[in-house]
């Protein structure tokens, strides 16, 4: 009888809900992208100006290079009973894209919108 009352008064300790919450950069980064002036920003200024070094780099075949800053955010909730969970990830990600001819000077600058992930408490579906 011992047993089963301790085991009744721990089970609560054993579960509980879980959140996390996972940044990529911050979404300030499509603002300073505003900084950027094509035909005279220099591809070296960039970090700088965007305060983070860029998330990809990729090198095009005539010279040219696109340079992505990545931004986003990922939420999870979930509840946890001894073995057994539930829980939902939600994520969003967008970027900022600076094309630099083969001088290595900006030609273009183009911006995804703002990801936007809400908490959500129940982890099927919708």
């Amino acid at each position: 009888m011992k047993g089963l009352l301790l085991i009744a008064l721990a089970a609560p300790l054993l579960g509980g809900c879980i959140w996390n919450r996972a940044k990529v950069n911050d979404a300030g980064v499509a603002a300073r992208a505003e900084a950027i002036v094509p035909g005279v920003t220099r591809a070296e200024e960039l970090p700088g100006l965007m305060g983070t070094v860029p998330s990809s780099v990729i090198p095009l075949k005539d010279g040219r290079v696109v340079y992505a800053f990545s931004y986003g955010d990922a939420k999870t909730e979930g509840f946890t009973l001894i073995l057994f969970t539930l829980s939902k990830t939600n994520s969003a990600f967008s970027a900022v894209y600076v094309f630099t001819d083969a001088a290595g000077v900006v030609r273009r600058v183009e911006a995804s919108p703002a990801p936007v992930t809400d908490w959500e408490t129940w982890p099927f579906g919708e």
